[in-house]
Formats: structure tokens, C-alpha cells, sequence
């Protein structure tokens, strides 16, 4: 967390399992971006988009790529390698057993390791647009754009969100259609 944090690796969109941010500051921020938008006679959509079992599905080789990109090498970054390779779970329910399974896909959500890892591994996902806002908290991202003409807004949401979609496909990720809503934001006027 200290190399993270001293060369400002993490996102400042991301809220999720860091000091100093939480939930309140990031709705306060959210809020407000909407109300200066309001204020300048402007619509804003925001869509709150879930992710499907996303720690679950973390792709190891991508997530071992971006750790060495945002400079985790040598010695830590066979650590990492290590940790994720080769782990087996065991399904128990009353009586029964299932067989030992090696797990190829994600973080372990019980350790202190499987939030930061899951924060590294979505921590692009900005980048896929130059025209979104995003907010992250952990596996919870909200993206939300503003302007005056609403059916071009709704253009702009939608062409930027298939970006969003390829971004999550590149990766590995699922989004849970049926959980992500959209609302919109506008003057009562």
C-alpha cells in the first residue's frame, strides 16, 4: 500500500478500500458535479453499473500484466504470481463435500490482499472513455455525463457505454444488466 499510495497508482475516481476516502465523500462529490450541471442548465445521466461476481472472475495472467505495469516487478511481483497460483477450493454444504478445484480466476475476498488486488485490476477502467465521469467503490462504478440537449446526451451515454462494455469484455468482466440502473438528473423547472 505504501508504494501505491507514495506513486499515486490508484485512481482518484477510486473510493473503495482506501484511507481517507469513503462512501460519504464520494456522494458528496457526486452530488456535487450534478448540481453545478443543474445548475448551468444541464441534464446529467448517471448509470450505476454492477459487476458479476467480480472478484471471482479476475483473470490472474491480466492481473499479474497490470500489477508490472504500475511497477510491481522482481522478487513482489513473483510473490504475487505465487499467491494466485495453483489455490484450490472446496465446496462444504451440510454433509457434503465437492472435489478439491484449482482455481484459475479470482482474488480471495476474505484477505487483506483481495480488495487492494481487485482495485488494481479495474483501476483503467477510466480510460476507456474521455467523456465520462467515473466514481468507483471497489466493485460498485458509476459513470455520468452531462449536457444541455438531452437526446444528444442520451447519444453520448450510449456510444460511451459500449466503450465501457468493450473495456469490461477486454478484461475478463461481466456486467449484471439487470442490476445496473440509470437515473436522470435534471432542474425541477
Amino acid at each position: 500500500m505504501k508504494f501505491i499510495e507514495k506513486n499515486k497508482v490508484l485512481s482518484q475516481s477510486q473510493y473503495g478500500f482506501r484511507k481517507n476516502r469513503s462512501t460519504e465523500l464520494a456522494i458528496i462529490e457526486l452530488t456535487n458535479k450534478i448540481s453545478r450541471a443543474i445548475d448551468q442548465g444541464q441534464y446529467t445521466i448517471g448509470v450505476f453499473l454492477d459487476l458479476s461476481k467480480a472478484f471471482d472472475t479476475i483473470n490472474h495472467e491480466i492481473l499479474i500484466q497490470k500489477l508490472q505495469h504500475y511497477g510491481i516487478r522482481g522478487i513482489a511481483l513473483e510473490w504475487f504470481s505465487n499467491y494466485l497460483t495453483n489455490r484450490k477450493q472446496i465446496v462444504k454444504y451440510k454433509q457434503t463435500q465437492s472435489q478439491e478445484m484449482v482455481l484459475k480466476t479470482g482474488v480471495p475476498q476474505g484477505s487483506i490482499l483481495g480488495p487492494i488486488l481487485f482495485l488494481l485490476y479495474i483501476n483503467d477502467i477510466e480510460n476507456c472513455s474521455k467523456l465520462l465521469s467515473f466514481m468507483l467503490f471497489a466493485d460498485d462504478t458509476t459513470v455520468f455525463h452531462s449536457n444541455r440537449c438531452l437526446k444528444t446526451l442520451n447519444i453520448t451515454i450510449q456510444h460511451e457505454l459500449s466503450k465501457v462494455e468493450d473495456s469490461l469484455n477486454v478484461n475478463k468482466l461481466s456486467l449484471n444488466i439487470k442490476k445496473t440502473e440509470f437515473i436522470l438528473f435534471r432542474s425541477s423547472n
